[in-house]
C-alpha cells in the first residue's frame, strides 16, 4: 500500500471488508451465552503490525502506469492480524504480491500443516480514475479500470520453511471474472537475515484479460485498434529479505519479475515483455 488515491481506495473497500467481518465476529462472540467464559474476546487477538517508508520502482507492461509509485515516498502500512479463525494479511514476502496488496479472510480448517480459508483480496490495480489523461499520452482516451476484489478459497500446505498454495475465486467488483493462482515460498534464514524465495503462476480468465487490457470502440486511435483479448497466464518470481536494525526496526527489501502470455503482450497499450518491481524501505515493528 502506498499513500496515493489507489491506496485511499483500496483502504475504502479493505475498510468495508473489515467492518463487515468485525460485525460477523460480534455476531459469533454474541451468539453463545449457555456457558459463561472468564476470558476476554481481547485474549484471543493475535498480530503484528507494520510502518513502513522506503522506495519503490515498477516498471509495468502499460507505460505510464507506475508514475506514482516511482515519482512518490512510500508509505507503507502492512501486517498480519488474528481473532480466532478470521485474519488480516499483506503477504508481501511469501506470495510475492504487490506492496496494495491485503487479503482478509476466514480459517474453517486447519489440521497440522493444512489449512482451508475463504478470502478476499485484490490481484489487479490498473487505471484508477482521473490518470486517464494525466499519466502519459499513451493512456489519453482510456476508460478508467478498477480494481478487482476476488472472493476465493485458499489451500495452504506449510512444510518447515516450504509454503505452498492454491487459491481460486471470482471477482464481484470490477470484471466479473475468474482468477486461480498456484503459489510456492521458502524462506531462507541466514545468520540475521530472513530471505523468502518465492514464484507464483496465475490464470485469468478472458474477462479479466481483456477489462483490463482489452480497447473497446471508444478507446480506439489511430496507433491504438480496436482488441478483444482472451484469457492468459503470467508468471511471478521474486526474491524478498528481512534484516533486523533494532528492536522494532527492519530494513526490508524486495525484487520481483512477473512474464505474462501473448494475450496480455498483444494488447496496443503494452510496449513491454515483462514487469519488474523492487522496493526498499526501513519498518517499524509494533
Amino acid at each position: 500500500m502506498y499513500c496515493s488515491r489507489q491506496l485511499v481506495r483500496f483502504l475504502q473497500h479493505s475498510i468495508k471488508l473489515g467492518l463487515a467481518c468485525c460485525l460477523v465476529m460480534a455476531s459469533f462472540a454474541g451468539a453463545d451465552t449457555s456457558e459463561p467464559s472468564t476470558n476476554s474476546w481481547r485474549d484471543d487477538f493475535d498480530g503484528t503490525l507494520y510502518l513502513g517508508v522506503g522506495k519503490g520502482f515498477h516498471q509495468t507492461l502499460v507505460p505510464g502506469l507506475e508514475r506514482e509509485l516511482n515519482n512518490d515516498l512510500l508509505f507503507v502500512i502492512s501486517g498480519e492480524l488474528q481473532w480466532r479463525n478470521f485474519f488480516i494479511d499483506t503477504p508481501i514476502h511469501r506470495s510475492g504480491t504487490y506492496i496494495y496488496s491485503a487479503t482478509i479472510g476466514y480459517r474453517f480448517y486447519q489440521h497440522e500443516q493444512h489449512s482451508w480459508d475463504l478470502i478476499a483480496s485484490n490481484y489487479n490495480v490498473w487505471l484508477p480514475n482521473k490518470k486517464t489523461s494525466s499519466a502519459t499520452p499513451q493512456l489519453e482516451g482510456l476508460k478508467a479500470r478498477a480494481p478487482d476484489s476476488l472472493n476465493a478459497i485458499r489451500y495452504q500446505f506449510l512444510w518447515q520453511q516450504h509454503v505452498f498454495g492454491f487459491e481460486s475465486g471470482i471477482d464481484l467488483a470490477a470484471h466479473h471474472g475468474i482468477i486461480t493462482r498456484l503459489s510456492y515460498s521458502y524462506l531462507l534464514p541466514c545468520r540475521n537475515l530472513d530471505v523468502y524465495l518465492s514464484t507464483a503462476l496465475t490464470l485469468e480468465s478472458s474477462n479479466v484479460v481483456n477489462y483490463y487490457y482489452g480497447i473497446d470502440a471508444d478507446e480506439a486511435r489511430p496507433g491504438r485498434a480496436l482488441y478483444r483479448a482472451g484469457a492468459g497466464y503470467k508468471t511471478h518470481f521474486g526474491v524478498s529479505a528481512v534484516y533486523p536494525l533494532a528492536k522494532h526496526w527492519q530494513l526490508d527489501a524486495s525484487v520481483g519479475l512477473n512474464l505474462f502470455s501473448r494475450n496480455y503482450r498483444q494488447s496496443p497499450v503494452v510496449t513491454r515483455d515483462q514487469e519488474k518491481l523492487m522496493v526498499v524501505m526501513v519498518r517499524y515493528v509494533f
